[in-house]
């Protein structure tokens, strides 16, 4: 079965997307400004730089993502999901294989207010690494970041444990 996800151990055409993506990099300011590295919420100091990054906006749907680690991981997951916490099929198969960049081509993704990226890696101490990134598209789009609720806070409950407290009637 032919994966459907690059990373960078392919031939030519994977090393040239590399090298495209890189000499963006280095020759456009704003690129380089737009460029972010993540701090990851699991147990391994595992850092992200993503494309497309954090909160960015887009006129036209992106045509693929590119996760580029600051080590090499194996990528276990990858999702997408749509503002009503819809998986949205992006094609992604696990691979074994290890890796520090990975590239995955998107389906032609439908409008919506914004998309989620949520990805899970292990590292080569065998932690867990995990993180996720949006973005917006369209004319009217708007960072995500200004669309995605954020969390309440819920006041701490405090349960009593009745197997502390003296039974004698």
């Amino acid at each position: 079965m032919k994966s459907l996800f690059r990373t960078e151990s392919l031939p030519a055409k994977g090393i040239a997307r590399l090298v495209f993506a890189l000499c963006l990099a280095f020759s456009s300011a704003q690129y380089a400004q737009a460029q972010h590295v993540m701090t990851i919420n699991s147990n391994s100091d595992v850092e992200l730089e993503s494309s497309p990054v954090d909160d960015e906006v887009f006129e036209s749907a992106p045509k693929e993502l590119m996760l580029r680690f600051s080590t090499y991981v194996k990528l276990v997951k990858l999702t997408m999901k749509n503002p009503e916490e819809k998986f949205v099929n992006i094609g992604f198969r696990y691979d074994p294989a290890v890796s520090r960049v990975f590239f995955l081509d998107l389906p032609e993704i439908p409008p919506a207010l914004y998309y989620t990226i949520e990805w899970t890696a292990i590292d080569p101490s065998n932690l867990v690494a995990r993180g996720s990134f949006s973005f917006s598209f369209g004319p009217d789009a708007a960072p995500p970041s200004t669309l995605i609720p954020e969390e309440e806070e819920l006041a701490p409950v405090i349960v009593p444990d009745y197997r502390l407290i003296d039974q004698s009637f």
